[in-house]
């Protein structure tokens, strides 16, 4: 676990157009097993169980293929096939989980999502805010002027060059059941004086 982080970090840093400029999914495959796959030009990173390898890409009728050593690596949208030596998987892409994983390949220390209106907030760990919002659309920065943290929550007091924030994130689980799906914090965002409400968890 530790290994791959570090890995995630350096990549994050020396990367960083290229994994703006990739595709990232995250597999759950049968058996209980999942991975990750990050894909750039002509080469795909794989953050399996037991290690981290990098394939290249090779010929495929159908789809993309990638290969290395004993490890066979193909995929097409949502559904993907991985072969370790005589083992094989089918997969299929979590999507959610994919966009989180992203995220933190970017850099996002904890992200949160939200809908009616739809809107997503981003925050690094340097404190860097980002609000995104109309299905990606929209994308405001924010600086943050005051925050508070006690063990119950955390509450940020942030303006951009046109607008206002305040975010609130709450230790309680947050059940998202646009996808049915469970989070760590409860999430409270008054943007503008809208008030939106959402889930969210941090990603390191």
């Amino acid at each position: 676990m530790i290994t791959r982080l570090l890995l995630i970090l350096f990549l994050s840093l020396t990367l960083s157009a290229k994994v703006l400029n990739s595709n990232m999914f995250v597999y759950h495959c049968e058996n209980d097993y999942d991975f990750v796959a990050e894909i750039n030009t002509n080469e795909a990173w794989l953050f399996l169980p037991s290690k981290t390898v990098k394939a290249k890409q090779v010929s495929s009728v159908e789809g993309s293929k990638y290969r290395v050593n004993e490890i066979l690596y193909w995929y097409k949208r949502d559904e993907a096939r991985l072969k370790i030596g005589t083992k094989k998987f089918h997969c299929k892409n979590d999507s959610v989980a994919a966009a989180f994983e992203k995220a933190k390949f970017e850099g996002v220390a904890f992200r949160a999502i939200g809908n009616e209106p739809d809107w997503i907030l981003e925050i690094t760990a340097d404190e860097k805010v980002v609000l995104i919002t109309n299905h990606g659309e929209s994308k405001i920065a924010f600086k943050v002027l005051e925050k508070f943290s006690d063990n119950v929550s955390t509450e940020y007091k942030l303006v951009s060059t046109y607008n206002t924030m305040y975010i609130r994130i709450e230790n309680r689980v947050c059940n998202d059941t646009m996808v049915d799906r469970i989070y760590e914090s409860t999430v409270y965002i008054n943007f503008d004086g809208v008030n939106m409400q959402g889930c969210g968890k941090s990603l390191f």
